[in-house]
């Protein structure tokens, strides 16, 4: 089974291994690189874990197979709606429904705040996450946006109506 956790305060160096693991597993899937936050104290990385728990606006959380945390993903409103961020999911739990449930998770959370979209930006050259985000349920908006040191490689919006019930259910703690 598949758990869904929020970050906790104390849950610094969790968030620090996982988010450090994805930059360096998929660093052509992310805006920030792990050469950006590799320096990062340990007192950074718990006022970074502190404030993210704290953002009324804002959710970061892990799932857990087996009580192993194996991937991490945020969501945070915006004027687009609840956008999908920084999500990642261990090689060693990919295709085993962790991502499925990290997107179902953000869906609840949004829904939960009466938001109707959920986004997700992914770069263009990315086609395995494309394909898994369109499998999940998302659409290509046609709109396109650039990282500031990725200025050639788009990246696409994709969208997810939230008026439609899902079939996915996740174990929320």
């Amino acid at each position: 089974m598949i758990e869904i956790r929020p970050l906790q305060p104390e849950q610094w160096e969790l968030h620090k291994r996982l988010r450090l693991a994805a930059l360096a597993d998929a660093p052509h899937a992310f805006t920030t690189q792990l050469a950006d936050v590799i320096t990062r104290t340990d007192a950074e990385w718990a006022a970074i874990t502190a404030r993210r728990v704290g953002d009324p606006h804002g959710v970061t959380y892990f799932a857990f197979v087996q009580d192993e945390a194996c991937a991490m993903a945020s969501c945070v409103l915006t004027e687009l709606g609840a956008e999908l961020l920084a999500v990642w999911v261990a090689p060693t739990h990919r295709r085993q429904g962790v991502g499925h449930a990290l997107v179902e998770y953000a869906r609840q959370w949004a829904q939960a705040r009466g938001v109707d979209t959920l986004v997700v930006g992914v770069y263009a050259d990315n086609v395995e996450a494309v394909r898994f985000y369109m499998h999940a349920g998302f659409v290509a908006t046609g709109a396109e946006r650039f990282a500031a040191h990725t200025q050639q490689r788009p990246i696409l919006l994709l969208a997810m109506p939230l008026n439609q019930e899902s079939n996915h259910h996740v174990a929320v703690a």
